[in-house]
């Protein structure tokens, strides 16, 4: 689904406040927001499967998703995200396994920058990496506190 012109400004406002690409000229801004793509989950649809192999930053435009860990045989809720939330950054850099189920809670719209586009401006700007990379063992480590307290 294309994005609208006030979906393109929310996403750009969006992507900024992730953190992820605070080194970002305009130009590679837009090259980041022209490669969007927006899906609409209804509740209780399973958006992301823990194992599936993603490569894109998916953004929470409305609704709210649920994300949840198997750890054995049990699943367990782990955390909501909402508007102007955001998750898959781990797989930005390098195609690889969610490590965590994500599902809509209620109708729920996504958009997603998919992981090649990030990849390209990398070769221009490798301080991207960096800085990608950075969140990523930070979502980790939350990730693991989480799940330990469970």
């Amino acid at each position: 689904m294309e994005l609208s012109e006030e979906e393109l400004r929310w996403a750009g406002e969006t992507i900024k406040k992730t953190g992820l690409f605070t080194t970002c000229s305009d130009d590679e801004m837009r090259q980041l927001l022209s490669g969007l793509a927006k899906k609409h989950y209804h509740t209780g649809q399973t958006i992301l499967f823990q194992g599936e192999i993603s490569n894109c930053l998916s953004l929470v435009e409305s609704g709210l998703v649920s994300i949840w860990i198997r750890k054995g045989k049990e699943k367990n809720k782990v955390a909501e995200l909402g508007p102007n939330s955001f998750f898959g950054e781990i797989s930005l850099l390098t195609p690889r396994a969610a490590t965590a189920t994500v599902k809509a809670e209620n109708d729920t719209e996504i958009v997603f920058l998919p992981g090649e586009i990030v990849q390209a401006i990398i070769a221009h700007n490798p301080v991207l990496s960096e800085i990608i990379h950075k969140k990523i063992d930070e979502r980790l480590q939350s990730q693991e506190k989480t799940t330990e307290s469970k």
